[in-house]
């Protein structure tokens, strides 16, 4: 790609550019938004010295999208990233076609880094290197609980710097120090050329994390300490701009990803959390600097500014021409900034070098809108697309109209709290025009996200083909203690007839955490091929201790026999998998039928739970092994042990006992297949376990992974082995009962 740059006569050196984007930072916590409870001199030193703006708007209310419209210039949904975020086994993300802001300044010439969360992809293509930085340093995906869950067999998420695992697990407490650290090292290592630097925190994002040095600092708890430490090492960075000389050639961004709360008081008026499109969910703070190359100083806008605007502004003020072909949705601000306007200049006005970029979007307006709405008119509108990515509402000039659950219009300028609709007919036909002429536009003009190949080594995934062959009852309470209920999800293949075997599903986590949705892949995998699969969540060791859990997954299969014709199940094949902890309880569950203690009163109690056929995976067999009496007397790696079983072995020989599934064998249990991975502990082979079974003339065997971990199923490769050993497993052991 040819980028054309407009560096004048002289040769004058192009500005570097720095764009710190904080993570879930609301509109009023700083203190030149009229936050009281901490100090943040150094961000508003960066407001007093450049423009602050009281109307700027993220790409979005939620992670991903947001920093998919930042880069790409482009809303959301243009670039089919508007649908909440990228999980860890997500396999899309940026399309390798867009051209990223980042790829502008890196084919004009600029050392170009991305340092903190990435969030918009995890595979080839989609990772920052091929996004157009040349560096990177973060974390990829998010550490709160819903996304840390993937990364629990490998040790936790991992801080990377470029392909190189620096630490794992990250600590939240230390990234945005480290962050600020390694942005330094890179303006030290460009400082004689110019570069761009995209500084994405992963602070003030769940779960928080304060350094020592700031813990207590603010009058805000924990998140306020977070923003305290924050500031101080923007301070940081900004200094080493100046030490280096560099401030008279650098243009700094500071701006949030969504919002985060509403206002605290009576002169914050603003309403709405994260997630919505309230202004609270996606009004933020935003502020750009740049005196030493000619940007404004000590200037407040109350222009509608939004995050895609960024990129044909950076690039002007880097004399940098968007490439003809590429179609965004930002306006050039260059002007506003530089002091030549109030406002956003229109196209017409031709005031900057990328001015006439939004005349690339479509502009055929029907004849019932041709009259009412200008050009100009739809180039300034905002589009709120709320955080499941459905367009939610517009704003033109002051007026904000929601679209659901009805029309309803605010003077965003007089009620920025939005408390009092108002009525003004022309002014709602005007904004209800644009969202149909967005709509159209977005059905005509949205290009596909980027999909990586589900290739051996990524994360695992079930493709929307084999999903769409799937019916799922979800949430279905199948046990009952007092007001306690557990549930399972149930997935059976559409277009199978009859009663099927059925598969419970049995998740692991050490007997401590983790729900039913950490086994729904395998469920799914299981079910597209022709059983019917229930993943259940059961008690764990902090609700209740042993035998809790396997009373719950007796209770699971005694739920499924009361209910095959419901499910179209047949009755006497069901069978039992599950990884680590849930290993451990599939094969206590196909060993100890008819063991009176471990039954429970789960429910249906006039239904067998024995099973007929059992796929341990990464198991303990023995509960009376040396290496478990060592390892639940060891002060850190027995506490799951303890927690569980009430002690230690040496303490509570007969409950573990009862735990063991190598005690309960006797000639009625069923066949037992074990999987392992390679890289894991030698006792998950089930050694003495598969002997006993032999010796009993029960049919079992082993499968072990090569080079996989303890928690293989994470990975696409090993998962489908997993899947089909088990599917064969499964199909010969109820094939044999025929």
């Amino acid at each position: 790609m040819l980028i054309a740059r407009a560096d004048d006569a002289a040769g004058q050196q192009r500005p570097n550019v720095i764009v710190i984007l904080v993570d879930d930072q609301g509109y009023y916590d700083l203190g030149c938004y009229g936050a009281s409870e901490v100090k943040t001199p150094n961000i508003d030193a960066l407001a007093e010295q450049g423009t602050r703006f009281t109307d700027y708007y993220a790409a979005a209310p939620i992670c991903s999208p947001s920093r998919a419209g930042l880069l790409t210039g482009c809303y959301p949904r243009r670039v089919g990233n508007h649908i909440w975020v990228h999980r860890a086994d997500s396999q899309y993300g940026l399309h390798p076609d867009e051209v990223t802001v980042a790829e502008l300044f890196q084919s004009a010439g600029y050392a170009t880094a991305c340092i903190g969360k990435w969030h918009l992809g995890f595979e080839k293509p989609l990772l920052p290197k091929y996004q157009g930085f040349d560096h990177y340093f973060g974390l990829l995906h998010n550490l709160d609980p819903v996304e840390v869950v993937y990364f629990e067999e490998q040790g936790g998420v991992p801080l990377m710097r470029n392909e190189e695992v620096v630490k794992r697990p990250a600590d939240p407490a230390e990234l945005t120090k480290a962050y600020t650290d390694e942005a330094i090292k890179f303006i030290d290592q460009h400082q004689e050329s110019p570069f761009f630097l995209y500084l994405p925190h992963t602070m003030l994002h769940h779960p928080l994390g304060v350094g020592e040095d700031f813990v207590g600092s603010s009058e805000w708890g924990e998140y306020g300490d977070a923003i305290q430490e924050m500031d101080h090492h923007v301070g940081r960075l900004m200094d080493a701009v100046r030490e280096r000389q560099l401030d008279e050639r650098t243009v700094v961004l500071y701006l949030s990803d969504n919002g985060r709360g509403p206002g605290r008081n009576s002169e914050q008026p603003i309403r709405g959390r994260k997630l919505s499109t309230f202004e609270g969910g996606i009004r933020v703070p935003a502020i750009a600097w740049g005196p030493g190359v000619g940007l404004q100083t000590q200037a407040t806008s109350k222009a509608v500014v939004r995050a895609m605007d960024w990129y044909p502004t950076l690039a002007s003020l880097a004399g940098i021409r968007v490439p003809e072909e590429v179609v965004i949705d930002g306006r050039d601000l260059s002007p506003l900034l530089q002091g030549k306007t109030s406002g956003v200049p229109g196209p017409a006005q031709k005031l900057s070098l990328n001015a006439d970029v939004p005349l690339r979007r479509r502009w055929q307006p029907d004849g019932e809108w041709s009259q009412r709405i200008r050009r100009n008119e739809y180039s300034e509108a905002f589009f709120y697309h709320g955080s499941q990515g459905a367009l939610a509402a517009v704003r033109w000039r002051q007026w904000k109209l929601y679209l659901n659950p009805s029309l309803t219009l605010y003077d965003l300028v007089s009620d920025p709290g939005e408390s009092q609709p108002v009525r003004d007919g022309e002014i709602l036909q005007k904004l209800r025009g644009m969202s149909i002429l967005f709509q159209e536009e977005m059905r005509r003009d949205a290009r596909p996200a980027g999909q990586a190949d589900a290739s051996a080594d990524s994360p695992t995934r079930i493709s929307e083909d084999q999903l769409r062959q799937l019916n799922a009852d979800k949430d279905v309470t199948y046990a009952t203690y007092g007001d306690r209920t557990l549930q399972m999800d149930v997935y059976r293949p559409k277009n199978a007839w009859g009663q099927l075997p059925a598969i419970v599903c049995i998740h692991g986590g050490g007997w401590q955490k983790g729900s039913r949705v950490h086994h729904e892949k395998v469920a799914q995998g299981l079910a597209s091929r022709g059983y019917v699969a229930a993943t259940i969540s059961y008690r764990l060791s902090d609700e209740a201790a042993f035998p809790a859990a396997i009373q719950d997954c007796k209770a699971a299969v005694r739920f499924l026999r009361a209910n095959a014709s419901r499910y179209g199940i047949d009755s006497e094949k069901i069978g039992a998998i599950g990884l680590s902890a849930g290993g451990h309880l599939t094969a206590l569950l196909a060993s100890s039928g008819g063991v009176a203690e471990l039954e429970g009163d789960g429910g249906h109690q006039g239904h067998s739970s024995r099973i007929q056929a059992a796929v341990p995976m990464g198991a303990q067999t023995d509960f009376l092994s040396a290496r478990t009496r060592e390892i639940s007397a060891h002060p850190q790696r027995g506490l799951i042990w303890r927690k569980f079983m009430g002690g230690s072995l040496d303490e509570r020989s007969a409950a573990y006992g009862l735990a063991s599934p190598l005690q309960h064998l006797d000639k009625d249990d069923p066949p037992c297949w074990f999987i392992a991975g390679q890289q894991d502990d030698a006792s998950t082979h089930a050694v003495a376990f598969r002997q006993r079974l032999d010796e009993l003339g029960i049919p079992s065997g082993l499968t072990v992974i090569q080079d996989a971990p303890h928690g293989f199923v994470s990975r696409q490769g090993w998962f489908d082995q997993m899947v089909r050993q088990a599917d064969q497993f499964f199909k010969k052991s109820f094939e044999a009962q025929d």
